[in-house]
C-alpha cells in the first residue's frame, strides 16, 4: 500500500478548523465594530500569520508538531483510537488558542487604555 505523506493542511484538527470558520467578530455595545476591535482583529489574524511565517523558533516547533502527528499516524491505531487522539489534541488546541486570544486581547486593550490615559491631560 502506497501511503501519501500528510501535509500540515491534511493534519489540522477538525475542531480547530470549525473554530477558524466560525470565529466570532468582536463588536462594541452598539453592535458595530469599534476601531480598537477592528485593529485587534486585523493584527491578531493577518499580522500574526505573517509574523509566524518569519519566526524561526515557531517554524521549528511547527515541524516538531508535524513530526509528532506523523509518528501517531504510523502507529497503526484503529479509527476509534485515532478519533480519541484527535479529540484530545483538538480540545487542547482549542483551549490554548482561546487562552492566547484572550490574553492578547486583554494586553492590547490595556495598552490602548494606557496610551489614552497618558494623552488625556
Amino acid at each position: 500500500m502506497n501511503k501519501k505523506k500528510k501535509t500540515s493542511a491534511d493534519i489540522q484538527c477538525p475542531l480547530l478548523k470549525r473554530y477558524k470558520a466560525h470565529k466570532k467578530s468582536f463588536t462594541s455595545k452598539s453592535g458595530t465594530k469599534s476601531m480598537i476591535n477592528t485593529l485587534f482583529e486585523t493584527r491578531s489574524t493577518h499580522a500574526l500569520e505573517e509574523s509566524l511565517k518569519k519566526d524561526q523558533l515557531y517554524q521549528r516547533k511547527e515541524k516538531k508538531v508535524e513530526e509528532a502527528l506523523r509518528k501517531i499516524d504510523r502507529m497503526g491505531l484503529d479509527q476509534e483510537q485515532l478519533n480519541a487522539v484527535d479529540d484530545a489534541l483538538s480540545i487542547c488546541n482549542y483551549h490554548d488558542s482561546q487562552y492566547g486570544r484572550i490574553a492578547y486581547s486583554l494586553g492590547f486593550k490595556d495598552a490602548v487604555h494606557l496610551i489614552m490615559e497618558l494623552f488625556a491631560d
